[in-house]
Parts: C-alpha cells; structure tokens; sequence
C-alpha cells in the first residue's frame, strides 16, 4: 500500500515548496516541488493530484494499492481508474490493476488562464515554440516556459559539473525566454530517476513531468508536452519496459480535465519534419541545445550526432555553426557517416539516412 499525505506549502530560502508525505512498503519521504514566492497561490494543497500522477508508475510495477488522504479531481481518477490502468495492465502482465482509494471533488480550482510547455532548447521544445508562440490560435498561444527539474539532469551529467550545467541550460533558456517575450518559470523538486528507481528518459518522463504541471494546476489552463515519438508509433504492448512517449497520446488523454487540457505538440509529423520546420528560425540556430553530456553540445554524443547530421542532410547545418563545431564535422564526416550506417533504422535516422543515399 502506498499512502499520500494531504499536500501542504512550505516556505524554504525564499522559495515555496509543495510538499506531501509518501509512504510505501519500502520507504517513506516527502516528496517537493519547490517555486518562486510570487507562485505560491498557484501550488495546489487542494487536490492529491499532482502526486497520485508521481506514483502511479512505480505503483502499477510493484502491485501496491494507492490511498490519498485529500481529496483527487473526479474526472482525474475516472480517467485513471476506469481507462489509463486497465490499459495498460490489460497490454503488459508486468503491470498490475491497482486500486486507488480517494474521495473526489469535482470543483474548478480558481481561474486557470496561463498556456505553457517546458524550454529544454531541444529540437522537439524549438518545435512547441515555433507552432504555438503568436499562433492564429489566440486562446492557445505560449504565455509562459517551463524549466521543471523532475529528473531531466540526470546521471549522464554528473562527471561533467552537474550543477554547472544546471546552470547554463537555465542560463539558456531565460536567454530564449528573454528573446520570446515570455516568462520562465524555473522550479525544482526532489523527484528524479533515484525516488522509485526508474530511467526518466525511459519509462516515467511523461509522469514526472506532468507531477510539474499538476503541482501548479491553479496556473495552467492548457500545457503542451512536446513529442518524441509520431503518432504512427503509437504502442501499448510491453509498456512497463519501453519509452512512455509510445503512449503519450494516451497518457494525456487521460490526465486531461475539463480545467486542463494538455496536448502531444508535434506528434503528426515525423522527426527530421520537426527539424526541417525549425532549421530557419533564428533562436535555435543561436541557442539549440541536445547534448546529453554538457551545457554546451559536445557534438560527438548521441543526441548531437543525430541532430548534426538531420541538418547535414537538410543543408542547414552551416546554419548552426554557433551551436555545433561545424568545422569538425567536415573534417571527421566519415566519423558521422559510419554512425549513420550502424543507426540507420534508429526512428530519428531512418528519414537522413534515405535522404543522403538519395543524393549520393
């Protein structure tokens, strides 16, 4: 069984912390959420919420039932209860149909009026940007970015400076912000991949994430959650052991509310698509950051390897020379293309490595 204390707000260095006790078999903690005073009012000590969508993943691997002491948004638990649970557990036997005790309520927490999605500086954040900043769809449009520190700086980062890199990555994007017009939020919060013993980028990034938006529900009237996989892609089976962003779609269908609606930015169209949408505007070519080892892109691991040469293979990649070692790439291109041979049915090469066969 794990029990979730009722959620409450303390005042820590300045900062406002949500905060709620976890109890399982195994351990228990408090679990944070931590903001800028001027967002107290927003953080929600009315609802359980926030961390019942914290849990859940390491609830339906471990058969453990879940009993909130607050109260949880009825339409929430429906959607979790009666479709995103059985789901799941009826594709993947390692995952179990829980139960979740909780009283529900039903009422409009305040007037949510604020339009968000998180700035990593990534291809697929670049892409929410360039959709939805001065869209034609005024009630849509960004009002706000997002840096939520849930798990995203993870353990690849450590033996380069983890908390320089913070640093510059945060740096960046108030950068872009800045540039945007738009205000960052930046929060932090002690749920990572070492609280329940998952890979963020596998299995729970979709969760912790929307933890985040969940904890400041007051704010956010609409939320974009940018893609990684097409929709074409979409699959329930073995669930429990691939990338939660094969069922994105389903996952934010199902913690959507009448007063929270959030979507897949740019799930309809493909990777190298994304790219080539971007590859023109200038911030990402001033401030595009993929790299999984440094708050600069190193240019040599995965994520800036695929990324160099997306653009190599659209003719876009002189444009990106503040961003990548440009010149290395040209020098040591039979370095990139032998990576290209070995990782050409990888989802986000398949598409660069048709295109530069084709212009051989």
């Amino acid at each position: 069984m794990i029990l979730i204390d009722k959620p409450k707000i303390k005042r820590i260095n300045k900062k406002s912390r949500l905060l709620c006790n976890i109890k399982t078999d195994y351990k228990e903690f408090d679990l944070y959420f931590e903001t800028d005073l001027k967002y107290e009012k927003y953080l929600c000590t009315e609802r359980a919420d926030a961390f019942l969508i914290a849990v859940l993943p390491y609830a339906m691997r471990n058969n453990q039932d879940i009993f909130c002491k607050q109260c949880v948004t009825e339409q929430l638990l429906y959607n979790i209860r009666e479709i995103l649970i059985p789901t799941l557990s009826g594709n993947d036997d390692k995952i179990y149909n829980i139960k979740i005790t909780a009283k529900t309520d039903s009422k409009k927490l305040g007037n949510p009026k604020y339009v968000g999605t998180g700035l990593s500086c990534g291809v697929d954040s670049f892409h929410v940007i360039h959709n939805l900043h001065n869209c034609k769809y005024k009630d849509m449009q960004l009002t706000h970015l997002c840096i939520n520190s849930v798990g995203s700086f993870h353990h690849s980062y450590d033996e380069y400076g983890h908390e320089k890199i913070i640093a510059d990555c945060r740096n960046n994007a108030k950068i872009v912000a800045d540039k945007l017009g738009l205000e960052l939020i930046i929060t932090d919060s002690n749920l990572s991949e070492d609280t329940f013993g998952f890979n963020f980028y596998g299995s729970v990034h979709t969760y912790f994430n929307m933890f985040a938006v969940y904890c400041m529900q007051k704010f956010w009237k609409t939320y974009y959650y940018a893609s990684t996989y097409d929709y074409s892609y979409f699959n329930l089976k073995n669930n429990s052991q691939n990338d939660c962003s094969y069922f994105d779609l389903l996952l934010l269908h199902c913690f959507s509310t009448r007063n929270l609606q959030l979507y897949s930015e740019g799930a309809s169209v493909t990777r190298l698509q994304k790219v080539k949408q971007i590859a023109d505007d200038k911030l990402p070519q001033k401030y595009l950051h993929v790299c999984l080892t440094n708050g600069k892109n190193c240019g040599k691991c995965i994520k800036c390897k695929r990324t160099i040469l997306e653009l190599y293979a659209l003719n876009k990649l002189d444009l990106y020379k503040d961003v990548f070692d440009v010149d290395y790439f040209y020098n040591n291109i039979d370095e990139y293309m032998g990576y290209l041979e070995e990782n050409k049915d990888h989802y986000m090469l398949k598409e660069v490595y048709e295109i530069l066969c084709k212009n051989k």
